[in-house]
């Protein structure tokens, strides 16, 4: 099986860290209804029945302008390059993108005595970690000098991993008292492609004038991609590497108006199975000839995966979080304080979403921190109605501002192979019946012979109830 396509994807891949998008928690968006599972999306009286994006797309555009990945390898091949690296990093730095899009979203209100809403997602995901050793990686690609905060990529030094998949979930959510709001979502997760390289040492020297390749290195890698190394529609649809996941949430609105939520976010697995699958450790020390363009050091790569690789399957964790978010509000204006923690790496973040609202227009400021030691200021502007939501944001308005004015410039990103940006927009409407209070109503799921209905988590919690004898 060929390996180096995931290889130098890996190593090309726009590695930019990105958060959630902190301006649309506490929102009662379709948005934040299936990321915050315990949210409600519907307003007695006001909104209608079913909500959906109908099949326009949330996006995130951090990831659709790469730049030019071919120019960025055959700089390295012309140039010539020599390095060395043995042990861990001497100044260890991360990078880390999370894409998140919702292709498909529907939502229903289903019952008025418990405010039950249900509802079906089908998400794209892409989780992506590298680390790199500062120092090692200033040497390659220093001519990009307009984004002086993107790591040079040195990528026989860098450790890192990439994986993508779908996400097709249930989301349900109910009020337990007047107070407190419970909420799950459970999801079939199906694998498009995964990717790990780990050098413990490295030692690469490539002579532009010999095209010649010297590569020493000894660590580890596991891959799944097509064997033909390419990436149609067919071949991403889901169902191949199968996983499943939950989210379970939970709000609380204190008589004082303070409102609190807590969120278990995609707990879950996927196994990815044997065929297209590699893994395989090395210990090398290889010389190639010709290296004359970016081809054949793929080709080169894909000599290393071949000898060093076998087919067995293997099993990763996605990408689980832990996140907390209190707020209160104050006329027009309202603060949101939000910790987020992932449960599998030592990622950590903190928000302080600043939004205020005049009718149907609300505007967000939002800095952040995290355990990486960046800083980003992000803003979003949305137009929200009780039966229709359009929102238009980015996490790092800095680096935003320099890609768009790189592209505008047609400067394409050819020294490190992408451009950096973060923009994300999205758009949901709720269409058919008004759902509307008992006391005005005309017509109301829920209410009727439905009207003895017990809690769906009453029910499950009573199970854990002592019987009255």
């Amino acid at each position: 099986m060929k390996t180096y396509l995931p290889l130098i994807i890996l190593i090309l891949l726009s590695f930019k860290a990105r958060s959630q998008q902190y301006a649309l928690f506490n929102t009662k968006t379709l948005f934040d209804s299936f990321e915050n599972p315990a949210q409600k999306s519907f307003v007695l009286d006001s909104s209608r029945i079913y909500a959906s994006n109908f099949l326009i797309p949330y996006l995130d555009l951090s990831s659709l302008n790469k730049g030019n990945s071919v120019a960025a390898v055959t700089n390295l091949v012309n140039s010539g390059y020599s390095n060395n690296r043995i042990g861990a990093f001497t100044s260890p730095k991360t990078m880390r993108e999370n894409i998140n899009i919702y292709l498909l979203s529907f939502r229903m209100f289903k019952y008025r005595k418990y405010h039950s809403e249900m509802g079906f997602s089908w998400q794209i995901k892409s989780e992506t970690e590298v680390n790199y050793d500062k120092d090692l990686s200033l040497g390659l690609f220093d001519t990009f000098k307009q984004y002086t905060t993107i790591p040079r990529i040195n990528i026989f030094n860098n450790n890192g991993k990439t994986q993508t998949y779908h996400q097709i979930s249930f989301n349900y959510r109910e009020n337990y008292t007047k107070q407190w709001a419970l909420g799950a979502k459970v999801s079939l997760l199906s694998g498009i492609g995964y990717t790990e390289f780990n050098a413990n040492n490295s030692s690469v020297l490539i002579d532009p004038n010999t095209k010649k390749m010297n590569v020493q290195m000894d660590g580890n890698f596991k891959a799944n991609y097509p064997a033909d190394n390419s990436l149609s529609l067919s071949k991403m649809l889901p169902f191949k590497n199968l996983g499943a996941a939950i989210s379970i949430g939970t709000t609380y609105t204190t008589k004082s108006g303070i409102f609190l939520m807590g969120n278990i976010k995609d707990l879950g697995f996927i196994r990815w199975k044997k065929k297209e699958s590699v893994k395989g450790t090395f210990d090398i020390n290889q010389e190639f000839d010709n290296i004359v363009n970016d081809n054949e050091l793929a080709k080169a790569m894909e000599k290393i995966g071949e000898e060093n690789g076998e087919e067995k399957a293997f099993i990763t964790p996605i990408n689980s979080r832990a996140d907390f978010l209190i707020s209160k509000t104050f006329g027009p204006y309202t603060p949101n304080l939000i910790l987020t923690k992932h449960i599998f790496n030592k990622y950590g973040e903190v928000a302080f979403v600043n939004t205020i609202k005049s009718g149907l227009f609300s505007f967000s400021a939002i800095p952040s921190y995290n355990t990486d030691k960046n800083f980003r200021l992000g803003f979003q502007g949305m137009i929200q109605s009780p039966n229709f939501e359009m929102f238009l944001g980015t996490n790092d308005i800095r680096q935003t501002y320099y890609a768009s004015k790189d592209i505008v410039n047609n400067n394409q990103a050819t020294a490190t192979g992408y451009n950096r940006a973060s923009v994300y927009l999205g758009i949901a409407f709720k269409v058919g019946y008004v759902v509307e209070h008992p006391m005005n109503m005309s017509w109301m799921p829920g209410v009727g012979k439905d009207k003895d209905r017990k809690s769906f988590f009453d029910s499950i919690f009573g199970i854990f109830k002592k019987k009255r004898r």
